[in-house]
């Protein structure tokens, strides 16, 4: 884990308000050779309004999940209505038919128990006996709850309480008729993520990336702490992360040291804090401390900790602002803003959900020469959200507060990777010459790494020679996908045995990563994607 960080502008510039920038950056984890265990618990809503498509598009979703995941793994799934339906007691899953067996019983009921079946689920996780495990819970409702616990307190108090326990929750909103407020607050209380499924066909999509984010999961429970000296102020904090301040004890109303509570991260990732702070003209301090402590998983769960000094200049000359945290600053406040707009929207008040984003719109076109790819993406999903209220769009609220959710850390949307490298059009091709298991993979990532170094993006396996590929290798491909599309490139693989084919289409990884006959029609796919996005 790297640990960086840095101003706006020097500290002793004449402006009141200065921002600082906080950055962890994680290492890409292909060298561990195994992965913690994943203790998933699946909660699933089987009301009477998930009938038909719905329902059968959950079932398949997570049948795909229970094949991604390896048979090192456990799983323990409930569906709930007006009662709990235990479909599968925590198990390893080192027979997965009699698992996706299980899941294709379920049938719809009538109301919505939902704190039945996720308390059910977080108490089987947390009485699992063995320790050098992830827990996480996937909560997935389509409704508000109309039986059990109501209240949105409690709801989230149960949140906050299993992930000190250390079980974390994912809840994912399907339809029309949530409240996404409570759901998304739900999330960020529990450490997992938030996603909005607006249709059946979305479903796969979105375990796909679930399964990306715990599957490839380096660091847990990240606390930050920024320690202001005597002579910096802390203001507020402009990212959607949770926090609480101690005081100074020597001086009374002021902050000494400001704790962000940032929560898991996955490897090759970057999580971004930005916080506003301003001198007092009392004192210059030659530096500000920062500290980061996290349990990193690729090594027994140890405590591990960075620690930063950032020196201060108090010069007065005023100085070109930072590009970087210019940037950074304002996805942090996009996501604040999208989060009010979606509750704006929510309340009624649709007027100024959309001045609220016609002027980030704006704040975000006057700077975006800064970042180009970056800052046009982010305008681009605004614009999309805005139009979408013009619309009267009946999900607005719900796309607006998932894609809050996305940017809480800063630019997690899928923004190229500035990691120093630079990227080239060229294509390498891959050829497997083996059987591809738990053994063979991390010297495939660590090849594929190596080549991502030179300067490649978009990679062709040639999976010709492997008869055989199992879990651990499905999770291998994921993770090397999403290497490649963060970075703005793209996977293709081919010449795929009958064996192999099957594999695909069982864990339906076909719907997620393209598959083509042959190695030369992967390279023409490739070389056309390029020639359009040069377009």
């Amino acid at each position: 884990m790297i640990l960086s960080a840095k101003l706006l502008r020097p500290a002793g510039s004449s402006s009141k308000t200065n921002s600082l920038l906080v950055r962890l950056n994680s290492p890409p984890g292909g060298t561990n050779q195994q992965r913690r265990p994943l203790v998933l618990g699946l909660a699933l809503d089987r009301s009477w309004s998930m009938k038909g498509e719905k329902l059968e598009a959950v079932i398949q979703a997570s049948s795909s999940l229970v094949n991604w995941l390896t048979r090192r793994d456990y799983l323990t799934a409930v569906a709930y209505a007006e009662d709990i339906q235990v479909i599968q007691p925590i198990v390893p899953l080192a027979e997965k038919n009699s698992v996706i067996h299980r899941l294709g019983t379920i049938q719809v009921g009538t109301s919505t128990n939902l704190s039945g079946g996720w308390l059910h689920v977080l108490r089987s996780l947390e009485l699992f006996p063995e320790t050098d495990v992830y827990k996480r819970a996937i909560l997935l409702t389509d409704g508000n709850p109309t039986l059990g616990i109501k209240d949105p307190v409690q709801l989230i108090e149960i949140a906050s309480n299993a992930y000190k326990k250390g079980i974390t929750t994912t809840v994912i909103g399907f339809g029309n008729d949530f409240n996404e407020i409570l759901l998304k607050e739900i999330a960020e209380s529990g450490g997992g993520n938030f996603y909005f499924i607006e249709s059946p066909e979305e479903t796969g999509d979105i375990f796909f990336r679930e399964f990306g984010d715990i599957g490839t999961l380096y660091a847990q429970s990240i606390e930050v702490k920024i320690h202001f000296p005597k002579g910096m102020e802390y203001l507020d904090s402009v990212s959607e992360i949770a926090s609480y301040t101690e005081p100074d004890p020597e001086e009374s109303g002021r902050v000494k040291t400001l704790v962000l509570e940032v929560g898991d991260m996955r490897a090759d990732d970057v999580k971004s804090l930005v916080v506003h702070v301003k001198p007092n003209g009392k004192d210059t301090p030659e530096s500000m401390s920062i500290e980061a402590s996290y349990y990193d998983l690729s090594d027994g769960m140890k405590l591990e900790q960075k620690n930063k000094d950032l020196s201060l200049d108090w010069t007065s000359e005023e100085a070109k602002e930072d590009a970087d945290v210019v940037v950074e600053t304002l996805i942090a406040r996009a996501g604040r803003g999208l989060k009010k707009a979606g509750v704006l929207l929510k309340e009624g008040y649709s007027e100024e959900a959309i001045t609220l984003l016609s002027d980030m719109l704006k704040d975000i076109s006057e700077k975006e020469e800064l970042a180009p790819d970056v800052l046009q993406s982010l305008g681009f999903r605004i614009s999309a959200l805005k139009v979408r209220i013009l619309e009267n769009s009946p999900t607005a609220s719900k796309h607006l507060v998932a894609s809050a959710s996305e940017l809480k850390s800063g630019g997690v949307m899928d923004f190229p990777v500035d990691d120093g490298i630079e990227y080239h059009d060229e294509i390498f091709s891959y050829r497997t010459s083996e059987d591809i298991d738990l053994y063979k993979c991390p010297d495939i990532k660590n090849t594929i790494q190596e080549k991502m170094k030179e300067g490649y993006r978009y990679v062709v396996f040639n999976l010709g020679r492997s008869s055989y590929i199992d879990s651990s290798a499905i999770g291998m491909l994921i993770q090397v996908a999403g290497w490649l599309r963060k970075r703005g490139g793209e996977l293709v693989v081919s010449n795929l045995r009958d064996s192999v084919k099957k594999v695909f289409s069982i864990t339906r990884l076909e719907s997620h990563i393209r598959a083509v006959e042959a190695e030369e029609d992967a390279v023409h796919l490739l070389q056309n994607w390029i020639l359009e996005k040069r377009v």
